[in-house]
């Protein structure tokens, strides 16, 4: 059985004459910070998905069943608009599978099917396409395999939240699709979803774990809920139940049949199992987005990187989310739940709350937590633990300061796992922040992994790419670009929330329909809506 842990160390910090020995920069401050570091853990159960859950009332909200008119729709129903989506890659003369994973149809004349972003993002670390189509496999018969029907293309994504829509263009040889006749499913409300709340949960299997590929179904529940600090409100669910990462996408059904979630993983991990769902109200911008008809251009920027910062992520089959820091929590029989989520906190904080996810790390992994305070070690605070929270779990915990409060400053929290640092994340704490600054480096059409060019501009290319050099940036929410070729404007970004920590090579890109071609393509870089630098880009 799974077990989900936390880990409620609550380190206490002595917070007398801190300040005065700080301002000194004297190395000696962790002496003055004491804590337990020896983890208390307290487990929450959790079930494996064959396993049944008792039927859950959902709290007060909307009638149960309103949605589906009181009728409970079977699972082999609900299984047709359960479809595969594999990412392929042909680039190299041969078909790859790039990522396996499993979606849902939302609305069948529109032919829209709802996924997770984790299968469907377009880039690889180096800037490049991650695959060549999308493939679009149907299970018309619950006992047969599934059989590749159509291509589809992106058309919305929100990278923060981690759901995309995918629409159908094509049957399986590239002929317009005449009658797109899967099923949609029936909306359901999310809002009234809560802990002890019942799942209905469908999604693929592991291809290589089983001689059939069947979709297949599973019953859970909601443990709690999570946020991020540039939200209100949740954006995922943890459940108790644990899939395989080919799940991912995948619907998560209330008691009667109505669609409240998509499972999903925060990074496209083979290795991890999945425990949490996005919230289906997470899919209504997208829908309303894509009902206006404009174009969809997925934003191009260095995204594989160790959380929470612009260092080169480690590739060891483990991903360690950044940590998110939050002010207030609230402890039930089925864990802890953390809100008012933020990265900036006034002074006098009693508590500091954070929680990070671990996947694909095996059970007896040493997960360290390492604290500084303005960059000064703070020894008393850090700790270690064996991990024994299975492919994927969430862990929280908090440390406090009875009476005078957090010291002000910037509280840094590195994660290391069997040595490796995975995530990082900073929470400031009653202090002012700097600007923003950048440094425009160069132009290129693909990078490295550790974000540094790989590939000069040239014409012909399918993308060109503005390298900058990048500090001051724990004071910035978000960063957007502006691309102009020969002086007139061809492309705005999206908002992209900043969260790759204070400095370091950053990169930001333009994909468009055709190949690159000569002139000069500028980029301006800008930071909560203030330019930063400007890149002019020649290109022969």
């Amino acid at each position: 059985m799974r077990q989900a842990h936390v880990f409620p160390r609550s380190l206490a910090i002595a917070a007398m004459l801190l300040g005065a020995v700080i301002l000194a920069g004297c190395e000696q401050t962790a002496d003055l910070i004491p804590g337990s570091a020896t983890p208390q853990p307290t487990a929450t159960s959790g079930v494996p998905i064959s396993s049944a859950t008792p039927i859950v009332v959902p709290p007060n909200g909307s009638a149960p069943g309103s949605a589906t008119g009181g009728v409970v729709i079977p699972d082999d129903e609900l299984t047709v608009s359960v479809v595969q989506v594999i990412a392929l890659d042909t680039s190299a003369g041969f078909e790859q599978v790039a990522r396996y994973g499993s979606g849902v149809v939302v609305d069948t004349q529109a032919q829209l099917i709802a996924t997770a972003y984790s299968i469907v993002k377009p880039d690889t670390a180096a800037g490049t396409p991650a695959y060549s189509s999308i493939v679009i496999a149907t299970d018309r018969n619950p006992e047969a395999e599934p059989q590749r029907e159509f291509i589809a293309e992106l058309v919305r994504a929100d990278a923060a939240t981690g759901v995309a829509l995918l629409r159908v263009v094509s049957d399986i040889a590239g002929n317009p699709v005449s009658s797109f006749d899967l099923p949609a499913v029936v909306m359901g409300d999310a809002s009234v979803a809560g802990a002890g709340f019942a799942l209905r949960l469908f999604g693929f299997p592991e291809p290589a774990a089983t001689t059939t590929e069947v979709a297949t179904a599973a019953k859970g529940s909601i443990l709690g809920q999570r946020g991020a600090a540039d939200r209100t409100g949740r954006t995922w669910f943890k459940i108790d139940a644990r899939l395989p990462f080919s799940s991912a996408g995948g619907p998560a059904f209330d008691r009667y049949g109505a669609l409240v979630g998509l499972l999903a993983q925060d990074r496209y991990v083979t290795a991890a199992e999945i425990g949490q769902v996005r919230p289906v109200d997470l899919l209504t911008p997208l829908l309303e987005d894509e009902e206006t008809g404009e174009a969809y251009e997925p934003a191009l920027y260095r995204t594989d990187t160790l959380p929470g910062s612009l260092s080169a992520e480690p590739f060891d089959g483990i991903y360690v989310s950044r940590p998110s820091f939050a002010e207030n929590a609230v402890d039930n029989a089925d864990g802890r739940d953390l809100f008012d989520y933020e990265t900036r906190f006034t002074a006098g904080l009693a508590q500091l709350y954070y929680e990070y996810e671990v996947s694909g790390a095996a059970d007896g992994a040493t997960i360290d937590e390492q604290w500084y305070l303005d960059g000064v070690h703070q020894d008393s605070l850090s700790s270690s633990y064996v991990w024994a929270g299975g492919t994927f779990d969430v862990v929280n915990d908090r440390i406090t300061s009875p009476g005078a409060g957090i010291p002000t400053g910037r509280w840094r929290l590195d994660i290391y796992v069997n040595g490796v640092m995975h995530a990082t994340a900073t929470a400031v704490v009653g202090v002012e922040l700097g600007q923003p600054v950048a440094t425009f480096v160069a132009g290129g059409s693909a990078a490295t992994t550790d974000g540094n060019i790989s590939i000069g501009a040239f014409s012909g290319a399918a993308q060109v790419l503005a390298f900058f050099d990048v500090s001051g940036m724990d004071g910035a929410r978000n960063v957007q670009w502006v691309v102009f070729r020969d002086n007139q404007p061809v492309y705005t970004s999206p908002d992209v929330a900043w969260q790759f920590g204070e400095s370091g090579r950053f990169w930001v890109g333009y994909r468009p329909d055709a190949p690159i071609t000569p002139g000069t393509w500028d980029f301006e870089l800008r930071a909560d809506g203030q330019i930063l630098a400007v890149g002019s880009i020649p290109v022969f």
